[in-house]
């Protein structure tokens, strides 16, 4: 059994993260070592809070390493661009320099540069990071019907 002795001001900090903590997961992992603290085993702790022996472990250690910081979520990296940023400020330049749509641009890019293919919908994240801004141009409806009925009453 590994017993966590905390002191009273741990405790009450642990307790009130419990209740108001906005961040789910903290309060899960809050009172996890508060009724750790109180002498349950690490099996006990998990079946109550139906998470895996070795979640509660990992949180106990991470609570002795790091204090309050270790309940809290790490960074989630996700996965890698499939650009560098070389090749995203090559798209900014022929954005700056040409403009057109994405797809015209991923064109330009593929001719000239011979970069790994992209899909439209990346290249218009990469831009819209970067600031700039898409406007679809279409003909408005009302008047494209206006244009019509003028047509017929004058023609």
């Amino acid at each position: 059994m590994k017993l966590l002795i905390l002191q009273q001001a741990e405790q009450q900090t642990l307790r009130d993260m419990g209740v108001f903590h906005p961040h789910p997961r903290v309060r899960i992992r809050a009172q996890a070592i508060v009724r750790l603290s109180q002498g349950l085993t690490l099996q006990q702790t998990a079946n109550e809070f139906h998470v895996h022996l070795n979640s509660i472990e990992a949180w106990r250690q991470r609570w002795n390493k790091q204090g309050l910081m270790g309940l809290y979520e790490g960074r989630h990296t996700g996965r890698k661009r499939k650009w560098t940023a070389e090749q995203q400020e090559a798209l900014r330049a022929l954005a700056q320099a040409d403009g057109g749509s994405a797809n015209s641009l991923l064109r330009t890019l593929a001719q000239t540069e011979g970069l790994p293919a992209i899909s439209q919908e990346t290249a218009r994240r990469y831009l819209h990071e970067m600031q700039f801004s898409y406007k679809r141009y279409r003909y408005s409806l009302k008047k494209s019907i206006h244009r019509k009925l003028s047509a017929r009453l004058h023609g």
